[in-house]
């Protein structure tokens, strides 16, 4: 595959994808880049590490006892 970077008005932005999805699948992937928003795969490892916390389980971070040492 070869990548493109575009910029495009939120006036056609739906317009545009709409287009995208009539080419055949697996033909393209689209990268949204809106920092503001997270991926499924994002909220998924957010929403896993919570719960982990929830339950005292702090193993997914390196040295927590220093950066709770510090507040």
């Amino acid at each position: 595959m070869k990548t493109i970077t575009i910029d495009i008005s939120d006036k056609v932005y739906n317009l545009f994808r709409g287009l995208l999805q009539q080419l055949p699948k697996g033909s393209y992937n689209i990268y949204d880049e809106d920092p503001d928003v997270l991926s499924v795969e994002e909220k998924k490892e957010l929403y896993s590490i919570k719960n982990k916390i929830d339950k005292g389980d702090l193993s997914d971070f390196e040295d927590w006892n220093e950066v709770q040492d510090r507040f």
